[in-house]
Order: C-alpha cells, then structure tokens, then sequence
C-alpha cells in the first residue's frame, strides 16, 4: 500500500512556535529577576541590621568574646576538731608572678629573665642535663642541626624522618660538653624564662616561690626594671599539731601542680584553672567542694604601656570551714599510749614480726570516730600513725566473729537459748583435727561466746549447711549457707563497706573455696578478712541493741568563721537487727568474757565493759623467704556495759609468731586507751 507524504509545515504555524518559545523564556525571565532581587534585598536587609541597627548588640559580643579573665585562688576553710581545735589551717606564701606585657618579643622576654636573676637568688638544683640539652637547641639552633648529616636532612625531606625524630636526634648527639659552656646565670635565666613561658601563655606564672619580704619590697620599688612581675599571695595549708592524722587529711596541690590531668576536664568545667590548687588525698579531697574557696575573678586589659590591668569582676570567699569528730585530746594520748605498747612489745622475741597496731574509738550511737590509729615504724625506725590503715588493711579476725556467729545460730533456728554442747574436739576425713584453744567442757552459747568455744561454733556451721557430722567421716555442706553467713555478718558491718566518709574503703577479701571444713573455719574468723573499721561498727551495732550505724568523721560545715551551719553530715541508720533477744544472749557473752580469764584485764576499769578476743592463724615470710606461722591478735570492747558510751576496736596483724600462744597485745591497748578516756572524762 502506498505512503503518504505528511503536508509542509506553514511559514504561519512556524512563525507561532517561535512566538510561543519567546513569550515562555521571558516569562522565566522575569521570574529570575524577581527572584535574584529578592535575595540581594535579603542581604542588604540583613546588612543594615547587623551594621545600623544591631551594631551595639555585636560589638558588645566580640568585646564579650575578645575579653580575658583571670582566676586568682582564694583561702580554704580550716578544719577543726569536734570541740573547736584547729587541724587544718592556712598560712601567707609570697611569690613573684609574671603575665606576659601585650606583644612581648622572646628577645624581650629573655632580656628579662636575665635581669631578673641579677637581682633575684634562683636556685638551679632541679635544672637537669635533659634541660640544658634544651637551652643549646633553644640558644644554639646552628650549632644543633649541625648534627644532623646530610643524609638525614635528604630522610626529611623525603618525609622519611619527622620533626620529632630530627628533635631526638639532635637531643642524642648534644654531649656534657656541649653544654657546659652555659655558665650559671645563664642557667638560672633559662629557669625564668621558662617559666614565664609556661603554657597556658596568658595566665599567672609563679616564676619565685616562698619570698622574704625583702624581696617583694625591692620589686615595688623598682617595678620599673620588671615590667610583667608582681607578687601575689598565696596560702598554703598548716598543720598546728605537726603530723596528727596527717594521712587521713589528706594533701592539696600546688598552683605548680594545679589540676591532675585524670581530672583536668571535670575540674575545669567546674570553674577551675589549670594552675588551681584542689585536695589532692583523704579528706581535702573528699571534701573539695565544700574546703574550696570561691576565686576572684578578674578581667584582664592592657593599658597604654602595654602592661596587664587586672579588674576585679567577682570578688572571692574562704571555703567552708570543716568541723569533725576527733578527739584531738584523745587521739593524741591514744597515739602516745600505743606508741608505748609497740615499743614494750618489739622487745618481746615472739614480736618479730609485729607490723602496726590499729585502733579505733567509737561512738557506738552516732558513728562518731573519736580517735583512729594505724601506729608503725618505718624502714629508717621512726615511728609514724597512719590512720587510713584501719580501713584500708584487712586480717583474719579470729574469735571475735562468734557473736555474729551466735546470733546467726540463734535467728536462723539451728540453737536454742541456753542449749549446752560438748565441746569435744571435731575430726573430718583427711583433715587435722579441729577444737579450741582447749577443752571447756559443756557449754551454752554464753559461755561459747565468752570462753571463747570453736567447737561451739562448728556446730552451728554444721547445722546450718545441713550437715551430719560423724567422726572422720567427709563433711557434705549446702554450700549456699556461705551466702548466709555473710549475708548475717552484713549486717553487723563484716564484709562490707562501713560507708566511711574517705575516699577509699577496702572490703577485705573474700573466700572462694566451699568445702566443709572452710564453713568451719568461716564461723571462727579464719576464712573472709575484715579491716578495723568493719570490727569497730560491728561492736557499736552490738552495744547499741542492734543498730548498725555509719561512722562518720565529718559532723557539719560553716561558713568561714561563723556558726551559720551549711552542710551538716546527719547521722545514717544502715540497717537494725531483728532478733533482739539473740543479740541480748550476745551481750551477755560478751560481758562474761570480762568475768572470765579473756577480757579480765578489763576488769581494772572505772567502768563495766564486755569485749571479745580473737587471734587468727596466719604467716609471714622471714629474710629467706621461708614461710613463718604467724598470729593476728585482736579485741572490741564497749562501755559502760549498762549504757555504752564508747565501742573500741584493736587489731594486730602477726601479733607474735613461732609460738602458738601468747598475752593479747590488743587487750592492752584496749585496757589503756579506755582508762584514759574514762580517768579523764571523770
């Protein structure tokens, strides 16, 4: 079938599509300008108004950002004892402070520091061979890339070596000799000029510590010579009764020092500087918050000489002052008493390895730490109180653990109030055989406890991990009653963290073995550790009828010398006892074990008492490394016996050694400590 050729297009309908194509371009057009008007519109709108009419808001804004501030510290508050003596206070340090002048040049700068060092002494005793190997660098840049060969620099250049292998190179090949020819004001100038070059640059530099008045006079005077140079007052910390409970205070830092950089981030987005004095152990640190002062802030202009001016923007204040529960009295005389025992004791032969005696006094009530020592001899043989050791180290605590023990047996159902058990020695398959320190007879729970029964205890452990005990037979335990057993001596405070107000607690160490004869040796204090401060809230909850309290160190904080109270360490209940009737039976055996042979010692008192002894088997290792048997010695008392008004607690780790028995050294601490206290509250 033929195809048609389609009709030409006429000249007319061509004429059309153009036209149509003309009217759309223009039309677009037209909407571009429209569009590129609006935004230039938008730009001078906004031009105008940053420039006319919002230009006070944004220069207000770069003066703002353009500004410099200075913090400059202010005193912390003291710390005082329960009745107002001083422990902690603060004394005036003069130094000589630089802030660099406004466009300082490095030729300036060292033109500076080797006036300063003609006129001020400057000690060189910490400028080491390492940093005169800086100054030649620093003062010699020829004579140091000398030593660097040509193939070296081609490494460099190659991107083979960096600028820090170059730097250490040049640090390996500048000899003693090299730098021998700095003579000794040029040394000291190199010390200041460091340090007015110490980062951060535009911030106070401590360039001389520790001035005479002398000397701070002579650069009033003469301020001209030393454009940048000030003095500034510091305060550092004092300590009015030399090294009593030094460790426990704890230490602050330096401005050298300034912020650690553990925790250089979290103290300056608290507001710190980087140079800013903070506790730095025990309980400066612990109480950082409230001993630190508010510092000045100042603003930092220059003036026409291009020195620092320094506008105070927020005036300072002293930190809070910290009121806490020693005893200065008490712990001064506790610590002299000790120091006596420990002395007595080394000259006993079965001392030999006799390490520290720790203590603590205790208000059983409220958790109030009257007096703490943790009493040693150094390696050069001087003696020192490091009370931190009474919750920091722990020891197998023996026989003081049966009241926990007792009162377990009694709650838990497995003994009755006043059952009598033979205390006849006990013998597992493969194992030695297990009694006390000797045959008591036939006892009660009172007795066990105040005679100081083993076997007693072993058959409450028996029984409560279900145990049928035949002699020489295996021992089969639910070891879950170790679970238990912890679980009740908790709550007494063994074991756990007493919630001390310190930075650090220890626990002490837990067991991980479950066979029977552990189970045995747990219910007598030979398996888990304990530190002092754990035995000192677990007497206190045994003489305030069953309530476990914090002990506490801090009572309140003031403002600086004034009695408006700020912050007030209230006293914590952790937790109460629920079978008073089994804690009264403990009560009791605590008590008899004074009537007895244990704790008569304490019978001398102004006052009644009742305690409990405990020694625990342990060793230690002679010169040669061969192991040594060993014996923890260890007592808790509390009095009056009617009306407890203070709970003590004493432990001795390897008391004496070699021989199995020996006097309870801690008892006579004990006996003294509270004869003072109680002679002289009298």
């Amino acid at each position: 079938m033929p195809v048609r050729a389609p009709k030409d297009r006429t000249a007319k309908s061509i004429q059309a599509d153009a036209f149509n194509a003309d009217t759309l371009f223009a039309h677009r057009l037209k909407i571009l300008i429209v569009v590129i008007v609006f935004l230039f519109g938008s730009v001078w709108i906004n031009l105008y108004s940053i420039q006319v009419l919002r230009t006070e808001e944004y220069d207000q804004k770069l003066e703002a950002f353009t500004k410099s501030y200075l913090n400059l510290p202010s005193q912390r508050g003291i710390i005082f004892d329960r009745n107002g003596n001083v422990l902690v206070s603060n004394q005036e340090r003069l130094s000589i402070m630089y802030y660099p002048p406004k466009n300082i040049s490095t030729d300036e700068e060292w033109e500076l520091a080797f006036r300063f060092v003609d006129y001020f002494s400057i000690s060189t005793e910490n400028l080491y061979f390492r940093d005169l190997q800086d100054l030649y660098i620093l003062l010699k840049p020829d004579e140091a890339s000398a030593k660097i060969t040509e193939a070296e620099w081609t490494a460099y250049r190659d991107g083979e070596l960096d600028d820090v292998d170059i730097y250490q190179l040049k640090l390996s090949r500048i000899s003693e000799s090299d730098v021998a020819q700095f003579d000794e004001r040029t040394r000291k100038a190199y010390i200041v000029f460091s340090l007015m070059n110490k980062s951060p640059y535009n911030s106070l530099k401590v360039i001389k510590d520790n001035c005479t008045l002398s000397e701070i006079a002579f650069l009033s005077e003469n301020n001209t010579l030393f454009p940048g140079f000030d003095a500034q007052i510091y305060f550092d910390r004092s300590y009015p009764n030399g090294l009593l409970l030094s460790t426990l205070l704890g230490t602050v830092t330096t401005s050298k020092q300034g912020l650690s950089s553990e925790s250089l981030l979290y103290y300056l987005a608290l507001g710190y500087s980087r140079n800013s004095s903070i506790g730095k152990s025990g309980l400066e640190a612990q109480y950082e918050s409230l001993l630190k002062g508010q510092d000045g802030l100042y603003q930092v202009l220059y003036g026409e000489n291009g020195l620092a001016e320094f506008t105070e923007v927020q005036s300072g204040s002293v930190g809070q002052d910290l009121y806490l529960s020693f005893d200065t009295d008490l712990q001064v005389n506790s610590e002299r008493i000790i120091a006596q025992l420990y002395d007595q004791f080394k000259r006993e032969s079965i001392r030999k390895y006799l390490e520290n005696i720790n203590m603590i006094v205790m208000d059983p009530h409220n958790g109030d730490i009257l007096a703490m020592v943790g009493l040693g001899r150094d390696e050069n043989g001087l003696l020192y109180n490091d009370p931190t050791l009474t919750y920091t180290q722990s020891m197998a605590i023996g026989s003081t653990i049966k009241g926990a023990t007792v009162y377990m047996g009694l709650s838990e159902g497995v003994i009755r109030p006043g059952e009598v058990i033979d205390d006849t020695p006990i013998k597992i398959a493969e194992t030695k055989l297990k009694g006390s320190w000797k045959y008591l007879g036939r006892l009660n729970e009172i007795q066990a406890i105040g005679l100081s029964s083993n076997v007693y205890m072993f058959h409450i452990a028996m029984r409560l991990g279900g145990a049928t005990y035949q002699y020489d037979k295996p021992l089969s335990i639910d070891i879950s009653t170790f679970d238990l057993m912890r679980n009740y001596y908790s709550q007494f405070g063994l074991g756990v963290q007493t919630g001390l107000d310190v930075p650090f607690e220890a626990t002490g160490y837990k067991g991980s073995a479950t066979l029977g004869g552990h189970l045995l040796d747990f219910a007598i204090g030979q398996y888990d550790t304990y530190t002092v401060m754990q035995l000192a809230q677990y007497v206190s909850t045994i003489a305030n009828n069953g309530v476990r309290v914090q002990p506490r160190i801090l009572l309140k904080a003031t403002q600086h010398n004034s009695d408006v109270v700020t912050y007030e360490n209230n006293v914590k209940v952790l937790n109460a006892l629920d079978n008073l009737g089994a804690l009264k039976r403990v009560q009791m055996g605590f008590r008899y074990c004074i009537d007895g042979t244990l704790c008569g010692g304490l019978r001398t008192l102004p006052v009644t008492s009742a305690a409990k002894t405990g020694t625990a088997e342990t060793f230690v290792l002679d010169a040669k490394n061969n192991l040594i048997d060993s014996y923890n010695t260890l007592m808790i008392a509390y009095a009056p016996y009617e009306n407890p008004e203070v709970a003590i607690a004493c432990g001795i780790p390897n008391a004496y050694s070699v021989v199995r028995s020996a006097g309870n050294a801690c008892g006579e601490v004990i006996r003294e400590v509270l004869n003072y206290y109680f002679s002289r509250n009298n």
